[in-house]
């Protein structure tokens, strides 16, 4: 066959993958927001404003203050602002993005096997694998997609490119793929084990001498990109890295507990890339930390040193497919445990991590198995069954993605011993209004994890909806006594105890819990009410007017409710009158001020004046204020009872 044809059937057969696994994701395009989506959609007031650009992506996302990822935030932030909250532009760009790294990934194996099938097989198993299902179908993993996007691009630029080229075209995407997502630093270790297979032969050894003459160049690119990076972060944070707040980071026990953690999560993460058929989830579960009784964890160390063992020897036999499977654990070491990542309550790692390690591992699959002609008729039987396995695998669990009730059900069957799907649902449901229903799957959430606040306090919620106000404040302080970072908890705990009089221990709860965290409106609105209910309208109204800045779409919450009560001058008044029965004059004087700018009731405000001012001994002035209103024709037995004392005070000091 002339070279023509073959090329021409390679491009058909990129081609037809691109169109296959467009196919399977278009389904998305009809999906909503889950999980985390809405804080990324909803849940940052500047993330709505294209003038507010700048203070957005200078700053980490909410979920923890280590995540600084200022460009795969504005390819969202752009989408926020042209089709604000709806979902299928944000499902659609993440397909394309995914189908780029299709094709990416085909065009790299084409190019590392020499033209043959092997390298389009990459692609395809690339596009329909199961693992890779959260990293299209949930919105929030566009950080690990355009990370991707350029990690691959710089390998592609690496074997395209050359002299100066090469190298700024290299560095420029790394420096793109670290403003996506951290764990793209491990791009020179992985450009290690990608060049050092690629060198005709040669021990490892030889081969890393080898590149240390030849490659310095790149690598020196490398690090320049690295500390650009490192500059940006520092500038636009003031720090490179800090401790995450409270609890949020993995208990990871004892170092031996810890090394059976890291075990646990690099075997998970290999399990899901090899045989993902039955174990596809958003929440691996875990308890943490892992009980030196756990013999699955056991296992799971020996078998990640025999993983180990494999890779070397795999790396001597054929150093192409080795280098490549070492490329893609090095690309893991960030999300391994090494240092616990911050996740919520007993999960410990996330299929999204495979996004980039996958095109990694697949190539190195292809190059081993395009190495074995002699057995070339089986493989290739064997692979494509595996191929067929891996799309309808795909298929069946994306549909779980279409919207948060199917998808938190979905978890409380994929992960029963994880409290995140009971909880999330419960949360659903009370937002829904149908609070039985909260009430049930909250319980399910204490049975599964009694070692979790968050379903004690959703607990709490439904109770408090159903009517038993005592057994919901009780829930609410277990739930933050086991879990002291729940803001949630702590601010239903607050404002509870604000409306049984408890105002200064609500006040106090709400500063040293709640606010300054995630979401950032819900301290101020919570003191908002606390002061309503302690007649400081004055200070109600500030913190009314911060929450109100800080929501995203403010029409119906607590803050406005709060700012359109506040503009009845009635409420002014009543609350001038109950500092003047305190004795706090200053505080009357305030509220009557801030009632006069709200055009309130000629009589009730003059009365609540002139009674300010005798008490203040300025029984002139009060004699005034109802002289006019008498003059105008008001009267009621008030006005003449504050003359009388007006005039007796003002004769008393004539006398």
């Amino acid at each position: 066959m002339s070279p023509r044809l073959v090329k021409a059937g390679l491009w058909a057969g990129a081609l037809a993958i691109v169109v296959v696994v467009g196919a399977l994701y278009a389904q998305t395009v009809r999906f909503g927001f889950v999980w985390d989506d809405d804080q990324v959609i909803y849940g940052r007031v500047d993330y709505q404003s294209p003038a507010r650009w700048l203070e957005a992506v200078r700053q980490p996302l909410d979920f923890s203050p280590n995540y600084f990822r200022p460009l795969a935030l504005s390819s969202l932030l752009l989408q926020i602002w042209i089709w604000k909250d709806t979902p299928a532009p944000f499902h659609a760009a993440n397909v394309l993005i995914h189908l780029l790294n299709t094709a990416l990934v085909a065009a790299l194996g084409l190019r590392l096997m020499r033209g043959r099938w092997e390298g389009l097989l990459a692609g395809a198993l690339y596009g329909v694998h199961p693992a890779l299902i959260e990293s299209v179908a949930f919105v929030s993993s566009r950080y690990d997609l355009t990370a991707t996007l350029f990690l691959l691009t710089a390998l592609w630029l690496e074997v395209q490119l050359k002299g100066i080229a090469r190298l700024l075209g290299v560095g420029a995407v790394f420096l793109l793929a670290l403003l996506c997502k951290e764990m793209a630093l491990t791009l020179p270790l992985v450009m290690l084990a990608w060049q050092a297979g690629r060198l005709p032969d040669g021990s490892w050894l030889e081969r890393l001498r080898t590149l240390w003459h030849t490659e310095r160049a790149l690598y020196t690119t490398l690090a320049v990109s690295v500390a650009l990076y490192l500059g940006v972060r520092y500038a636009a944070l003031g720090y490179l890295f800090t401790q995450p707040i409270g609890d949020s980071q993995i208990d990871a026990g004892t170092p031996l507990q810890h090394l059976l953690l890291v075990a646990r999560t690099l075997t998970t993460l290999a399990g899901l890339a090899i045989f993902p058929f039955f174990s596809i989830t958003p929440a691996h579960h875990s308890e943490l930390p892992i009980p030196l009784s756990d013999g699955w964890a056991w296992a799971q160390l020996a078998l990640a040193g025999l993983m180990i063992a494999g890779t070397v020897w795999l790396a001597r036999r054929h150093p192409l497919s080795g280098g490549l499977v070492l490329g893609a654990w090095m690309s893991l070491l960030p999300v391994l445990n090494l240092r616990p990542l911050e996740f919520a309550y007993g999960l410990f790692t996330a299929e999204r991590f495979l996004t980039f390690p996958l095109a990694l591992a697949v190539l190195g699959l292809c190059g081993w198995l395009a190495s074995l002609a002699r057995t070339r008729t089986p493989t290739l039987a064997l692979a494509g069954a595996w191929g067929v396995g891996l799309m309808i695998t795909t298929a069946y669990n994306l549909p779980n993605w279409r919207d948060a009730e199917t998808f938190w059900k979905w978890i409380t069957v994929a992960s029963p011993r994880s409290p995140i799907g009971f909880s999330n649902l419960s949360d659903l449901y009370h937002r829904a209004g149908r609070y039985t229903e909260s009430l049930e799957y909250a319980e399910k959430a204490i049975q599964v994890a009694p070692r979790s606040g968050m379903g004690y306090v959703n607990k709490g919620v439904a109770l408090l909806r159903l009517g038993d106000t005592d057994s919901a404040i009780e829930l609410f302080r277990q739930g933050v006594a086991i879990e002291p970072d729940n803001t949630t908890g702590w601010n239903n705990l607050a404002v509870m105890l604000s409306e049984r009089g408890e105002h200064e221990e609500a006040e106090r709860i709400i500063k040293q819990h709640v606010l300054g965290r995630t979401p950032k409106h819900m301290g101020h609105q919570a003191l908002g009410l606390i002061y309503s209910r302690r007649a400081r309208l004055d200070l109600a109204e500030a913190e009314f007017r911060k929450a109100y800045a800080l929501l995203p779409n403010p029409a119906g919450s607590v803050a406005e409710q709060g700012l359109q009560q506040l503009q009845s001058a009635s409420k002014w008044i009543a609350a001038a009158h109950h500092w003047m029965n305190e004795g706090n004059l200053e505080l009357a004087e305030t509220h009557l001020q801030a009632a006069a700018r709200r055009d309130p009731d000629k009589i009730a405000y003059g009365v609540a004046l002139s009674r300010l001012r005798i008490l203040q001994q300025r029984p002139a002035e009060a004699i005034q204020t109802l002289d006019e209103l008498r003059a105008r024709g008001y009267n009621a037995p008030i006005i003449e009872q504050l003359l009388v004392e007006a005039r007796g005070m003002q004769s008393g000091r004539s006398q």
